[in-house]
């Protein structure tokens, strides 16, 4: 997830981009000092230089030149491809062999100087099959390997319902993982969360293929909302609340936390929930969906001997036969389906083991009914989110529906005071309001800073810390 352009291509046969794609490109290209090709025949450098000077010319056409232009191959040492990479305006991988490309990314160690680009990221073919966060080379092998992870999406290319070869390979794949099949001159476009498509492209999930509709996309569109966290990493580390410190003792006095203890919290963030549990000293175990938070968490704790984190989806990770006394979640869970989340964290706990959710509620409009008056005529004129939440369902009591013990659900109280700049930090790091599109977010939020200002500069939240706690049948 970031607040740049991802865009996905199958292919341009004939070297043009069509009208529409380059209507989309250029208002995301406002500066175009450097365009970097990353490639996909690391070794075939007269290719390279052809392929790389005819796909600038593509831009060139469509009156989106570039100061200058480079390709990334087996030529470039490791610390000049990271220097292209750091100073792009634009990224492209190009086609070719999709896993010779990722290879070379990890030859001159430019994964994350890529995932760190302010830069306009594209991919074609095997380009765009890697900028993925699950990519299958059908033609090398259809054993599934992690691509960059810039979209949550695979990605397979040239698509064409009469070649029966790369249909009954299309087919076979989508048994192993739910694959986008693009025809040509086809692209699918990620910033932010939100999802654009253009040209045909087929939806095929184990075995069965569809037109992607405007329903799909959404489904694609809750997808990538699942790691819009993943854009502010610093803001959230910064902004978002903590909890109670008697909730933590409460929760540690439950779950009988400490040395020996395994510990799983699903989705840290970049640790709000995190400290009393490590400090316990027992085997603490992330995962964490957001490759920029992962990155935050590993910074922070990295160096404790207790700590173990992975970077991958809770819903689809194979844990082998781990299992755990305590799992918790602060304000995560509510992001899985409750029919996932409740057996696959059943089936994870050992007998007696506690699952633990967290969630903060919070109001202000007691401390300051003209305030509160004030912010919701901004809410009306103003939120305009353009994904929708769809996550807010989730059943915290429904554990016994699934095997667990009766839930028992405790509360703790907390009040925190933030001036107009504090307050608009925190808004910026609620998914609804990271997604209200430019300009409205601006006015918005500028609104919700005078508000606070006309109100003697601060705003007073009461909090009701929430902790619901169940257990796995001895």
């Amino acid at each position: 997830m970031r607040k740049q352009l991802i865009g996905l291509f199958s292919g341009f046969p004939n070297r043009h981009f069509t009208e529409e794609i380059a209507a989309r490109l250029k208002p995301e290209l406002p500066v175009r000092k450097s365009l970097v090709f990353i490639s996909a025949w690391p070794e075939e450098f007269e290719r390279n230089d052809q392929d790389s000077d005819g796909m600038h010319a593509m831009f060139e056409e469509k009156n989106m030149p570039f100061e200058k232009h480079a390709v990334i191959d087996e030529r470039t040492s490791p610390s000049e491809a990271k220097r292209l990479i750091e100073e792009a305006s634009c990224i492209f991988l190009m086609g070719g062999n999709a896993t010779a490309q990722m290879a070379l990314i990890k030859e001159k160690d430019i994964a994350d100087a890529i995932k760190d680009s302010d830069a306009v990221i594209l991919g074609v073919s095997a380009g765009s099959m890697n900028l993925g966060k699950t990519t299958i080379d059908i033609w090398e092998s259809m054993e599934p390997y992690e691509g960059l992870g810039m979209a949550n999406i695979t990605i397979l290319s040239h698509f064409d319902t009469a070649d029966e070869e790369r249909h009954e390979k299309v087919l076979a794949a989508s048994k192993i993982h739910p694959v986008c099949a693009m025809d040509d001159l086809s692209a699918i476009f990620v910033k932010e969360g939100r999802v654009d498509t253009v040209g045909t492209i087929h939806y095929v999930e184990d075995g069965n293929i569809r037109l992607l509709d405007a329903d799909l996309v959404k489904e694609l569109e809750q997808e990538e909302y699942r790691k819009v966290f993943d854009i502010i990493p610093e803001q959230f580390d910064k902004y978002r609340p903590k909890y109670s410190d008697e909730l933590f003792s409460s929760l540690i006095d439950y779950a009988k936390v400490g040395p020996g203890t395994r510990v799983l919290e699903i989705g840290p963030g970049t640790g709000q929930a995190t400290d009393p549990i490590l400090r316990t000293g027992c085997e603490y175990h992330a995962i964490e969906l957001g490759e920029h938070l992962y990155r935050k968490m590993k910074e922070k704790y990295g160096d404790l001997p207790n700590f173990h984190i992975v970077n991958d989806d809770f819903i689809t990770h194979d844990f082998g036969e781990e299992k755990y006394d305590l799992i918790y979640s602060a304000a995560t869970i509510q992001w899985i389906p409750e029919e996932i989340a409740y057996p696959k964290i059943l089936s994870l706990l050992k007998p007696g083991g506690v699952l633990a959710m967290m969630l903060t509620s919070s109001e202000y409009r007691s401390n300051d009914e003209e305030l509160y008056e004030k912010i919701q005529k901004l809410y009306d004129a103003y939120f305009k989110p353009d994904i929708p939440y769809t996550h807010g369902g989730f059943r915290y009591t429904a554990a016994p529906e699934y095997g667990y013990g009766e839930v028992e659900k405790r509360e703790f109280f907390g009040k925190r005071t933030m001036n107009a700049e504090e307050y608009v930090a925190f808004s910026g790091t609620h998914c609804t309001h990271i997604v209200i599109p430019e300009p409205i977010r601006k006015k918005f939020f500028q609104g919700l800073h005078d508000a606070v200002e006309e109100a003697g500069g601060r705003i007073v939240f009461n909090d009701t810390y929430i902790l619901y706690l169940t257990k796995k049948p001895d």
